[in-house]
């Protein structure tokens, strides 16, 4: 093996995880002999390993290949990429002409069924973005009719060029024409959308490039660079003989370190969806007993190493607590890690351990330190500022479940005895009821200092004691998911709101006459940017748009202003994204004088506020204004509708009082917090220019009722939770099999069975029909109201353009 290679495995963790692991399964599969072997799916699980395999030595060779060999790699993909652009780019005008033509037979139509044509003709959402308008005769009218996603504008006739391109800063688009009895179709297909753009992944250039490695970049006509990479585009069939060259294309091959990070991404998909499929495989041939467990504990290993869920679940920024370097590393680690313990108390579980003494003094050392521990892992919880969503909020409670009950399912294991009660004692539910009154004491008693009081762990000891007491399995079962899922929720709402609050403390004292070091050099960092000599000066706002979405400020959510002023301080172009405490003269005073690129500091409100000075090459002054990172200087409308609006509601409120000078108290540095019923509050006292301010910040905690629900569905599916993963350790331990038999059977036999499935029908089904239309209604809605944000942030625009042009 190469040093090249042996680089690339012990970077690449998730190829190197899904190696080791497919090793251990191929050797495991040659040790066991099932009692009843399945030779078909042997024979799929040895051809599977085979294919991950190739896979592996294959993503090998392709990282040896560019590393060693790139220059002529990256030559012998011209033909190949050259061949795929024309096709690609020939059949972007086919479907662009396809779709003019398409609208122009639907014009004729009657105007109330021009639509429905449309929408047949066209059909839904495809992979590329494209769009068809009817337009009529007069250019002032309002378009008759239209479909898709429109970047731009359709040009009203009497424009009536067939085929051309239209080319922004932004974005490129081809377009083609047909002639009506009253108008133009025009149809549209997405060729090209800058990177600054959030949802521009659905163009030819996009689709290109994740096929090819290839990045594209469009030029008005016979304005693209002179190199062989550029490639005149015509329209066929006529071709360039006439001098119609449509636009010019330049192809873009990745840089020899973004070609390999790629190869070693898609290698490590592939080696992640072969992997699932071997170890499912392995699953079903291994006998049930030690096979199944090699398998499940192999997979648990691969799924820690190589993570193949959601991005967040494994992220080591929202959930941080380790022990022993893996188990604890992300909400998924700690997760996995519990359905193993899980797993391995079910089994000691069903074997019925007898009853001793040092079996029940294990059982209190467990329950007695079982809150502890799940306190411990609750602590690692860190909310991200921009707010926790849904599923972020459920990975932590799920993680935290899963480990009460392993370790409740252990503790009642050693107590249960060799013979299971038939009859339910009356310590479960009272246990049960116990626990959820915790809970909902615990609501109470939180507060922003300390959480809960010393006191109130032991409060959850008599329900941890009722549940482990001997018991039927499936009420027992159910009682350890209730009492754990109800202490997971609690610990759960608890985290995250002193994450709130965390993050709203940080916020509290960005405010005053504190400076900001992380802002001084990534400023400094855009004007070497903005003063190298390949950087093209920006010219409108547009061009100040794409400098601001490539800086390295977008990142940290910094509040700007951006502005470009003439030698003589008259304002030429200007991207407000925050409401700043920089007034327009001012700006224009710093402009004039500048000399040289520099950075002033300037006392302002709500804090201090930093100005960047940069003289460009075509003698116009570049001002970048940023404020303090804080949430009480919301984004404008205009950057909401670049960014598009947060997904989840704001962790967090900030507002300031009003500055007065009679306020003569000493400046505090930490943020006071106190508990105002379903609220906590926070307050801070400042220094501004104008006076003395208060900081008053604001964590709602809802209230108790949104909790209650939130915590009982919670709890139900802490319950689903816990079966399956007792099913799957029957599946692992017994080799269980649903019995679909038995099932109709019962089905057929059994009145209380119908009854139940005549219910569901007529009942659970229409329910959800009408939660899904709901759903459906909401997203329209939604979208309408989208629609609304961007019309009235068009009108600002153009009225901020024309008072810019009276000036």
């Amino acid at each position: 093996m190469s040093l090249a290679t042996a680089e690339w495995l012990r970077g690449g963790a998730a190829v190197w995880a899904a190696l080791a692991g497919a090793a251990g399964l191929v050797a495991f599969m040659f040790a066991v002999r099932p009692p009843a072997p399945r030779p078909k799916l042997a024979f799929a699980a040895a051809a599977v390993s085979l294919i991950l395999g190739v896979v592996l030595v294959g993503g090998a060779l392709r990282i040896w290949r560019i590393e060693c060999c790139w220059p002529a790699l990256r030559e012998s993909r011209v033909p190949a990429t050259s061949r795929a652009l024309q096709h690609a780019l020939g059949s972007a005008i086919a479907e662009a002409r396809r779709l003019a033509e398409r609208a122009a037979r639907a014009a004729a139509l009657p105007r109330p069924e021009v639509f429905d044509q449309l929408r047949e003709d066209v059909g839904g959402r495809q992979a590329i973005e494209r769009g068809v308008a009817i337009l009529p005769a007069d250019p002032n009218a309002s378009p008759i009719a239209w479909l898709g996603r429109h970047r731009m504008i359709p040009r009203p006739p009497p424009d009536t060029t067939e085929l051309q391109a239209v080319m922004t800063p932004f974005y490129a688009i081809l377009e083609a024409r047909r002639q009506t009895r009253n108008g133009v179709a025009v149809g549209d297909v997405l060729l090209w959308a800058a990177p600054e753009i959030a949802d521009g992944d659905r163009s030819i250039a996009a689709a290109f490039a994740h096929e090819h490695d290839v990045a594209l970049r469009f030029f008005p006509a016979g304005l693209g660079p002179r190199d062989s990479s550029v490639f005149e585009i015509c329209p066929p069939p006529s071709g360039c003989e006439h001098g119609d060259t449509l636009f010019s294309v330049q192809t873009i091959p990745p840089a020899q370190g973004d070609a390999k990070l790629a190869a070693l991404a898609r290698t490590a998909w592939f080696a992640r969806l072969t992997l699932g499929a071997l170890l499912v495989l392995l699953l079903v041939t291994s006998p049930p007993g030690r096979g199944r467990w090699a398998v499940a504990l192999v997979a648990a290993w691969t799924v820690v190493r190589a993570p193949m869920g959601p991005a967040a679940w494994f992220s080591p920024a929202t959930f941080y607590r380790p022990i022993a370097g893996v188990i604890g590393t992300s909400a998924g680690s700690l997760f996995v890690a519990g359905v193993l313990l899980l797993l391995a108390a079910g089994w000691l579980w069903r074997r019925g351990v007898p009853r001793r003494w040092w079996g029940i003094a294990a059982a209190t050392v467990l329950i007695l330190f079982a809150p502890y521990v799940v306190r411990y892992f609750g602590r690692g919880i860190a909310p991200p500022a921009a707010g926790v969503s849904l599923g972020l909020w459920l990975s932590w409670q799920t993680a935290l479940a899963v480990t009460a009950m392993a370790i409740i399912l252990l503790a009642a294991a050693l107590v249960r005895g060799s013979t299971e009660p038939t009859r339910v004692h009356w310590a479960l539910p009272a246990a049960c009821a116990w626990g959820a009154l915790a809970a909902i004491g615990g609501l109470w008693l939180w507060d922003p200092h300390g959480a809960w009081p010393e006191w109130y762990t032991f409060l959850w000891l008599p329900a941890l004691v009722g549940v482990i007491l001997p018991a039927p399995r499936r009420w027992a079962l159910v009682g350890m998911a209730v009492v754990a899922g109800t202490a997971a929720a609690l610990l759960a709402w608890g985290a995250a709101v002193e994450g709130r609050l965390a993050l709203a403390t940080r916020d509290g004292q960005r405010l005053g006459q504190e400076g900001d070091a992380v802002a001084v050099a990534l400023l400094e960092r855009l004007s070497q940017q903005v003063a190298d000599p390949s950087h093209t000066p920006p010219r409108s706002a547009a061009d100040l748009y794409a400098l601001w979405a490539t800086s390295p400020l977008v990142a940290e959510d910094y509040p700007a202003m951006l502005g470009l002023w003439s030698s003589d301080g008259a304002l030429l172009a200007e991207l407000r994204l925050a409401s700043l405490d920089l007034p327009p003269a001012l700006l224009s005073t710093l402009a004039r004088t500048a000399e040289g690129p520099c950075i002033e500091r300037l006392a302002r409100s709500p804090g201090i506020h930093y100005v960047l000075l940069a003289p460009l090459a075509n003698g116009t002054v570049l001002t970048v204004g940023v404020g303090p990172r804080t949430r009480y200087l919301p984004p404008d409308r205009v950057a909401r509708f670049l960014r598009g609006v947060p997904s989840v509601e704001p962790p967090y409120s900030i507002t300031l009082s009003v500055p007065t000078q009679a306020d003569t108290r000493r400046v505090s540095n930490a943020v006071q917090w106190r508990r105002e019923q379903w609220s906590a509050r926070g307050e801070r006292r400042i220094e501004l220019p104008e006076g003395g301010s208060h900081v008053h910040l604001r964590v709602d905690l809802r209230g108790p009722w949104a909790l209650l629900v939130r915590g009982v569905l919670v709890v139900a599916l802490d319950v689903a939770v816990l079966a399956g993963v007792w099913l799957f350790g029957l599946v692992i331990a017994e080799g269980w099999r649903p019995r679909i038999t038995t099932f109709v059977d019962t089905l057929r036999t059994s009145y209380r069975a119908q009854l139940t499935a005549v219910l569901s029908v007529f009942l659970v089904l229409p329910v959800l029909a009408f939660a899904a239309w709901s759903f459906a209604r909401l997203a329209n809605e939604s979208r309408r109201a989208g629609d609304l944000l961007i019309r009235q942030t068009l009108r600002d625009a153009a009225g901020g353009a024309e008072r810019v042009a009276l000036e």
